[in-house]
């Protein structure tokens, strides 16, 4: 028998002293659960349709042999339809996408059944111990149908990119026991995945199970009478949402388990779910995981294990007998601190070093219904904390945070910080102390009146970490009294649909920023291996680190050692760097704009006509956003660092890197989730409350995304082209032209001697540009033509993100003669702007879609779609006043 932690000595020692709890159990008892009949699946009204040239999967002889024949022989597109009636198959049904193994794979290939009650599969008789099983495909759809008693899972996919499941029902009847198959709906190792509208009871382990994955959304599913119901683990991006979590040993579970595969997970929401009655005892084997679903306490609607970035939110959580959430760091399930998980997981070579963490940390759980929890308070694995809360308040509480991760990480036990002396034999956990800047809390608000607690609270030493806090407060006061950023919407992308809260479904209160996949730009942007070698991160001398901007994605911009003084992107440049700034103004919800420009010594970009300059590889382009307190008065005293967004020329491309400043500004932290950020600013007398939105590192390629002739959409920067920076700049010795000064610093070539060729976007601020009633036609359409050229034009051109418009904005491009491709009497392709009808109605600005959508901050319908929450008023007034003087056209009043 292994030894306790002295920590836990004070729990176990409570537990020994008082009485038992009464009706406490416990999840190795010997509880068996039996159902008269298999619980039926809800039915559906209609029956699926089949495209016509559907393969249509023979009910004569062999089932299973004429399905495996229709999946080895299948090819691009094709839908392969099983028959209706009840089946018993004798093996596992494999495909794979690249049966022959020559990388060519079959993509976009449907498996599919008459219905859910329909098309039944049952798989008790088989050999196999894997119902269907899907690897190396690409775009995959698997739906109505039943898969019934797999000795192993119901349906497995793995190395997969494109999952559709949607209509299945996987179901073990009968006795809940450990011989029931582990899993029922099972995703590992794939990308892209939607689960919806399925039906699953009696897995062993996971109804629903997504694992090792990333981008997923698991959405009005049942998931009933499980050990745990739906279960997210070492995935990211995923939003789990209007599901049913009814009946099973644990409701939903967000888990990150040292596997050691390289899979870990972050950044999952929990919102919208109906959690309900989660008290069947636990009836999985056990696993040799200490954190497998084993551990699972009976009776707990959410847990969230050693998981960082995780919200939980507008969920109904009722009736559990032993706690609504919990929020745990891996400690709890190997408390062996110092032998076992040191041993397992924290010497060189081991889970560690390969990224897996285990202290939870970003959790915020709010505004969730949160009720009649705790009443019989049971589990092996929390026996001595219940006995602890027990002794000394009498009560259980509702949701629980174990803290001793974060007391741990603050202790600096088992962290290098590159200090002498680190004590256990230099074993490194590279669990830093929690942010100062609060951004690693685990944070509970807006619940109800429910009962908190937590086992460690604040700070500890290495001394007093053998004795736990078991704090608990009936009305919150201090404990995990936060909140946290709100976490984006995450979607699946498949083929050329995205599914997600919001986007295909028409659920609304969403999120307004949103996180998928999109080719091209994904983890390791740039052609990384993850984030790189982030043994290049660091700053020293003067010198900016080139070989870190070429080989890492490095966690803090400081890294980098872009500025003299790390804590100002808005002075001194290291390196060369040299400021710009625009003509026109990119509105971003009033922010201040500081940009730079890095090129490696001896290099140059070439200039061109109208596109961005062709920079060489390593240069970087840098933008600061800082919120001012007044619009009035950028730059001055008061304005605050939000974020700062990289784009580096790596050899692969161009990659996005967003960092968003820490709350004392000390640095910036790499964020490629994004970010919200509650602001206030006055404009114009008022003072502005508004959600601040940083993109997450996806969106980026969504305004930045150009196709070529190969037809493969590349990214490329928006600002630094001629037509942007001609104008004068003061760095310090008087106005400049800004091209010229690239020039005479060495970092463009190519530039027309003759200046008066190069064209020129008017000036046009974020407050507007004089009088605009008194400037000339010409003036109002060169400054209405800039501003849409900076603001839309990137996205509104023929190789541009939202070229199936129509519209294409570019300054070059003159109105004459192109007065449709402008928008004029243009009506819309996919947009009808309610009772409006055309894009521009010369003459009538109250009639036209553009200047409507420009004006508007409801997220349906504003343009641009992402990187502002405020309406900009000197731009719709500028916008207004152009359409108001266009010549009439055939759709003018």
């Amino acid at each position: 028998m292994r030894e306790q932690p002295r920590w836990w000595l004070p729990l176990a020692l409570v537990s020994a002293l008082v009485l038992p709890l009464t009706g406490c159990g416990d999840d190795d008892d010997e509880v068996t659960i039996t159902e008269p009949a298999a619980p039926a699946p809800p039915p559906v009204e209609e029956g699926p349709s089949f495209p016509e040239g559907a393969i249509m999967v023979s009910a004569e002889g062999n089932v299973a042999e004429n399905i495996l024949d229709a999946f080895i022989n299948a090819q691009s597109d094709d839908v392969i339809v099983l028959p209706e009636g009840t089946f018993k198959p004798d093996r596992t049904l494999l495909f794979d996408g690249d049966a022959d193994g020559d990388g060519v794979f079959a993509k976009n290939v449907t498996i599919m059944g008459h219905g859910q009650d329909k098309t039944i599969l049952d798989f008790s008789d088989s050999v196999g111990g894997d119902g269907i099983f899907v690897q190396n495909a690409v775009n995959i759809t698997i739906q109505d149908l039943q898969v019934n008693e797999a000795a192993n899972n119901g349906i497995k996919l793995k190395n997969s990119n494109g999952i559709i499941l949607r209509r299945l029902s996987t179901i073990w009847a009968g006795e809940l026991t450990p011989e029931n198959g582990a899993y029922g709906l099972y995703p590992v190792e794939c990308k892209n995945i939607l689960i919806e509208d399925t039906y699953v009871r009696g897995s062993a382990d996971a109804g629903i199970y997504v694992g090792q994955s990333e981008y997923i959304v698991v959405r009005r599913n049942i998931a009933k009478e499980n050990v745990a119901g739906i279960e997210i683990e070492n995935s990211k991006y995923a939003d789990v949402y209007d599901n049913e979590a009814i009946g099973n040993t644990g409701g939903v579970l967000v888990f990150d388990l040292p596997i050691g595969n390289g899979y870990y997970g972050s950044s999952v929401r929990i919102f919208d779910n109906t959690i309900v009655g989660n008290n069947t005892p636990n009836f999985a084997n056990a696993s040799a995981n200490p954190a497998g679903v084993h551990i699972v306490p009976p009776g707990t609607g959410v847990i969230i294990l050693s998981t960082d970035n995780v919200e939980i939110f507008n969920n109904v959580i009722d009736d559990h007998d032993t706690m609504a959430v919990t929020m745990t760091s891996f400690f709890v399930a190997e408390p062996d601190i110092q032998g076992a998980f040191v041993m397992n997981y924290a010497l060189p070579g081991g889970v560690i070093e390969d990224g897996w963490r285990a202290v939870p940390r970003n959790i915020h759980v709010h505004s969730n219904t949160i009720s009649n929890s705790g009443s019989n308070p049971n589990g092996k694995l929390i026996t001595d904390i219940i006995a602890a809360y027990d002794a000394i308040h009498g009560v259980f509480p509702s949701v629980l945070y174990d803290g001793l991760g974060e007391a741990i990480a603050n202790s600096g036990l088992f962290f290098d910080d590159g200090t002498e002396g680190m004590p256990y034999g230099g074993v490194d956990f590279k669990e830093p102390p929690f942010a100062m800047d609060g951004g690693d809390n685990v944070c509970v608000s807006n619940n109800g009146n429910v009962t908190l607690g937590q086992l460690y609270a604040g700070d500890h030493s290495a001394a007093d970490l053998d004795t736990p806090d078991v704090l608990l407060e009936h009305q919150q006061d201090k404990l995990m009294n936060c909140a946290q950023t709100s976490l984006p919407v995450h979607t699946v992308t498949f083929g050329d649909q995205v599914f997600g809260c919001g986007i295909d479904d028409g659920k609304e209160n969403c999120g307004s920023e949103f996180l998928g996949d999109e080719e091209g730009i994904d983890e390791g942007t740039g052609g990384l291996t993850g984030d790189g070698n982030l043994d290049l991160c660091g700053a020293s001398g003067s010198e900016v680190n080139w070989a870190a901007l070429q080989g890492a994605n490095c966690p803090n911009l400081s890294d980098y050692n872009l500025f003299a003084d790390a804590m100002d992107p808005t002075g001194i440049a290291n390196g060369g760097g040299l400021p710009y700034e625009m003509n026109t103004a990119l509105f971003t919800d009033y922010s201040t704009k500081y940009r730079y420009v890095f090129v490696p010594g001896g290099e140059a970009a070439a200039y061109t006509e109208r596109e961005a300059f062709d920079f060489p590889v390593g240069s970087v382009l840098v933008k600061t956003f800082a919120m001012p307190v007044d619009s009035s008065m950028p730059g001055a005293e008061g304005e605050e660092l939000l974020e700062t967004r990289l784009l580096i020329l790596r050899e692969t491309g161009w990659s996005a890197l967003p960092y968003i400043w820490t709350s004392d500004k000390s640095d910036a932290v790499l964020t490629k989730a994004g970010g919200i950020i509650q602001q206030s600013i006055v404009h114009d007398g008022e003072e502005l409350t508004f959600s601040y939105g940083v993109p997450n590192i996806n969106q980026c390629k969504q305004c930045h995304q150009l196709k070529g002739e190969d037809d493969i959409a590349r990214f490329a920067p928006i600002g630094p082209k001629a037509r942007n920076l001609n104008s004068d700049y003061d760095y310090g010795m008087g106005p400049v032209n800004q091209l010229s000064q690239w020039v005479s610093h060495g970092i463009l070539t190519g530039l027309p001697a003759d200046m008066a060729t190069v064209d020129k976007v008017p000036e046009y601020g974020l407050l507007g540009e004089g009088d605009l009633m008194a400037k000339s036609d010409a003036e109002i359409m060169g400054l209405a033509k800039g501003y849409l050229d900076i603001n839309c034009a990137h996205c509104h051109r023929p190789e541009g993100n939202a070229s199936n418009t129509g519209m294409v904005l570019e300054f070059w491009r003159p109105y004459e003669g192109n007065e449709q491709a402008h928008g004029t009497c243009k009506a819309p392709t996919a947009y009808g702007g309610g009772h409006l009808s055309h894009d521009i109605v010369p003459g009538d600005p109250e009639s036209s879609i553009l200047h409507f959508r420009m004006d508007s901050t409801n997220p349906g319908d504003m343009m641009p779609e992402i990187g502002r929450s405020l309406s900009h008023d000197a731009g719709v007034a500028l916008i207004h006043e152009w359409i108001k003087r266009l010549p009439a056209a055939a759709c003018s009043g």
